[in-house]
């Protein structure tokens, strides 16, 4: 069973969101078995401060469905981090504060990379005795213990122990996904959107580490701020279709050709979203396919159908 329960009103709002979705982007390679949903819709901006359901309304559809999840799962990764700073496994230090900011703002894949080293105690590339293989898997495999350790149902099928590659891998890290990619990293829309309702109502982090979160994933709006940051993630992601005024905290990721099949041709985004009517939202999209992952505007008019349906409730 999901952590949402799911009523009338919402159920009807997630059915027509995926009904107007597939209409709509049928053309563009968008099928019912290529695509995920997740949406929860809160009572009130989690943002506020004031206690929340310990169980939000939510639809799913396909919402167990496991992706790769491009760089979504750089959200999983700034999350260890603040938790392995809280443990004292690892110091703060000013490259690792960069790192972090541009991991999430401009999903940087060094970046990323450089935090998965220091969270893991590992780093990558050239091959290893099979000993120091064993070694080496079991250290990066940390950020599975943690969140495993969380004891949340939708974590049971994750997988978060990758790098982010922008092209084929090589070496260890070859060997440790596998050449048939099957030990790739694997979210589903249920666990994102799980981590963002955990995030933002700091069950899963110390109020101040949250904080930390909530602020590195936030993207301004402004006209001028989206035209001087064109790799933000706003333009052809969710940010682009949302209501003027609206506040928006996201992470997105997408692939073309990688060179490997089973990591190629997705587009996701996933986000918490505060309306400008005063209704808040988490909305989590998962697609695959050649043409829908090259479509600039699939994703913001998925935030821009929801907005509109919410704005009903």
């Amino acid at each position: 069973m999901p952590f949402y329960d799911t009523d009338p009103a919402t159920e009807r709002i997630g059915q027509q969101l995926v009904q107007t979705g597939l209409q709509t982007f049928a053309s563009r390679g968008l099928d019912a078995e290529h695509f995920s949903v997740t949406l929860l819709l809160h009572e009130r901006p989690l943002t506020a401060g004031d206690s929340v359901p310990v169980r939000p309304r939510g639809f799913g559809y396909r919402s167990a469905q496991p992706y790769y999840p491009c760089s979504v799962v750089k959200l999983f990764y700034l999350v260890a981090a603040q938790a392995r700073l809280a443990e004292g496994f690892i110091r703060p230090h000013e490259e690792l504060d960069r790192a972090m900011r541009d991991m999430i703002l401009y999903s940087s894949n060094t970046a990323t990379n450089y935090v998965i080293d220091l969270v893991t105690g590992t780093t990558g590339d050239t091959l290893l005795s099979e000993m120091e293989m064993r070694e080496w898997v079991y250290k990066r495999n940390w950020v599975n213990r943690f969140f495993q350790s969380l004891g949340w149902s939708e974590l049971a099928a994750i997988n978060v122990c990758q790098k982010l590659m922008d092209d084929q891998r090589y070496g260890r890290e070859r060997l440790f996904a596998g050449a048939d990619g099957h030990n790739h990293n694997c979210l589903t829309s249920d666990a994102t959107a799980r981590l963002y309702y955990a995030i933002f109502t700091g069950s899963v982090l110390d109020p101040g580490r949250a904080h930390f979160v909530v602020e590195r994933l936030a993207r301004p709006l402004d006209p001028d701020w989206v035209a001087s940051e064109p790799n933000a993630q706003v333009l052809g992601y969710f940010g682009e279709g949302l209501p003027k005024g609206s506040r928006l905290w996201s992470k997105a990721g997408c692939t073309a050709w990688t060179g490997d099949a089973t990591a190629s041709y997705r587009r996701h985004d996933a986000a918490y979203v505060e309306l400008p009517n005063g209704h808040a939202l988490t909305l989590i999209v998962f697609t695959e396919g050649k043409e829908i992952s090259a479509d600039m505007g699939c994703l913001p008019a998925f935030a821009r159908i929801t907005a509109q349906l919410a704005d009903g409730i």
